[in-house]
């Protein structure tokens, strides 16, 4: 049986732009890791609205994500299908005590890849999911210094 994968991030911003730099596909382009993230049915966050991941790194695949459920600024959910597996994807955004705001993800995998190892698999959607949030810190560190800075 695949684990829970959970990972969480504290970004220097309120919960509002933590969930935009969430939404920003674009960050995760142009770094050896994603070759592709588009929309590829509906509006971008809406519920029923579907987007393709290539990636490159860790291992190459295509993955196919619905948006199941989204609740802005507080959560977004997704299924994820890739590699023969399933991840139910919950990421939550709210206040952090000690300021900004605290991201969550949580992955759930099921099903059994015929390409991979439970363990490979494991690694490979651990990487992805902070991958994910760690982008988040990063494009949130840089509108900060731009806002303090002027720009």
């Amino acid at each position: 049986m695949l684990p829970n994968v959970n990972y969480s991030i504290t970004v220097p911003v309120a919960v509002d732009a933590a969930f935009r730099a969430f939404q920003n596909l674009q960050r995760l382009l142009h770094r050896g890791i994603y070759e592709e993230a588009v929309w590829t049915e509906g509006l971008p966050w809406q519920a029923g609205s579907r987007v393709r991941y290539v990636l490159v790194r860790p291992v190459r695949a295509t993955i196919s994500a619905v948006v199941t459920a989204i609740s802005p600024p507080r959560s977004v959910d997704l299924l994820n299908h890739g590699l023969g597996v399933t991840a139910e994807q919950h990421v939550s955004f709210g206040p952090d005590l000690k300021g900004g705001t605290r991201v969550r993800m949580t992955m759930t995998l099921i099903g059994k890849s015929s390409e991979l190892s439970e363990a490979e698999i494991q690694t490979a959607v651990t990487f992805i999911t902070r991958d994910a949030l760690d982008t988040i810190v990063a494009d949130c560190q840089s509108q900060s210094a731009n806002s303090t800075s002027g720009k």
